[in-house]
């Protein structure tokens, strides 16, 4: 493939066919590609789509020379359907895949032949600007650190492109029309069952984020998904945030895990309350110490039914993710989970499981 600049981006959303509802959650990956794309290759027009796109209309990718889709795995065969319809009816444009299911999957992308012309499997800012400068190979590996997260623009929500992409998605919290952000990429846990166990964790600036909490709120919204993996995991870090989601007025939801959660009794619970924390998500996996252990989860079931009981007496809602058949499972280690889903039914209180 010769090398060339490129002059003009769209960055594309995958229908997700495992979802009910595929216009929650704003595209964040697309917003902060789009926005240092925007500062270190500002000769490129970016444009965010999203998955309103028809493929029996191909002429919607006429005006662009490159074609950016970030895949999930579940999204891999839709991926392919849109890959395909750029290459059967413009096979000059250039098509780069990203995401999770490149960086999981990459060999068997390769070893299918799967004609997309570039592959991002790890961080996409950097490795996107060389590629629409003419200067990255056919794999494009790179690796943002923790300074480079610091230093990096905040994603795009002043656009007017990002604008209208952003207000198809509805998502609410407590009844308050909400939208999605996140403050910082990585988990250090060691779940076997996870593919992104022990990644470092890398903190967005925090006047970065105060920057984006201006532009949430000027957007309309009330509150906000914090998506990181785990976001209440240490109280000196995130209490700056949490204090400046409050000035704002924001509530918000935040994932977090059994054993940060209570490791300072109920101070986290309390100090996440006071300053507008709605909803709670944490990764309970089982009822069974034997299964935790088997996962090094590295929380016990006391942790847990801590978490709920925390979580319940300063009035935030918990959501507990359950995962069944992992490796050990019995009809012994069930009951122990079942118990722990009938506390939590009892505690519940607007408690829920799932997403």
């Amino acid at each position: 493939m010769p090398k060339k600049s490129l002059e003009s981006l769209l960055l594309l959303s995958c229908r997700s066919p495992f979802v009910d509802d595929d216009k929650i959650y704003a595209p964040m990956a697309n917003l902060y590609l789009k926005s240092y794309v925007n500062k270190y290759a500002p000769e490129v027009n970016v444009v965010l789509g999203d998955d309103d796109y028809d493929l029996n209309k191909p002429e919607m990718f006429e005006p662009y020379d490159a074609i950016g889709i970030s895949i999930m795995t579940p999204q891999r065969e839709e991926s392919l359907k849109i890959l395909h319809t750029i290459k059967q009816h413009y096979p000059e444009k250039v098509v780069i895949a990203g995401g999770p299911h490149v960086k999981h999957y990459l060999a068997d992308i390769i070893k299918a032949n799967e004609p997309y012309d570039y592959l991002v499997p790890l961080d996409g800012e950097r490795a996107l600007v060389k590629i629409l400068q003419g200067n990255a190979d056919r794999i494009v590996s790179d690796i943002m650190s923790k300074k480079d997260i610091l230093e990096q623009p905040r994603p795009d929500r002043t656009s007017e492109n990002a604008i209208e992409v952003i207000k198809r998605y509805h998502y609410t919290l407590g009844g308050k029309e909400s939208t999605t952000m996140m403050t910082a990429r990585g988990c250090p846990e060691h779940c076997k069952f996870c593919e992104d166990a022990m990644t470092p964790v890398k903190w967005s600036s925090l006047e970065n984020l105060k920057m984006e909490m201006d532009d949430i709120k000027n957007m309309g919204y009330k509150g906000a998904y914090i998506f990181d993996d785990l976001f209440a995991i240490a109280m000196k870090q995130v209490r700056p945030i949490c204090d400046e989601l409050k000035k704002r007025d924001l509530v918000y939801r935040c994932n977090s895990q059994a054993r940060y959660f209570t490791m300072w009794g109920e101070e986290f619970a309390k100090m996440l309350a006071d300053t507008g924390c709605y909803e709670i998500a944490f990764g309970a996996e089982t009822g069974s110490q034997k299964i935790l252990d088997a996962i090094e989860k590295r929380t016990t079931i006391e942790m847990n039914y801590r978490t709920v009981e925390y979580a319940n007496k300063y009035g935030i809602i918990v959501k507990a993710f359950i995962l069944l058949g992992l490796p050990g499972e019995d009809l012994e280690t069930l009951k122990d989970t079942e118990k722990f889903i009938q506390f939590l039914m009892n505690n519940r209180k607007g408690n829920d499981f799932g997403a």
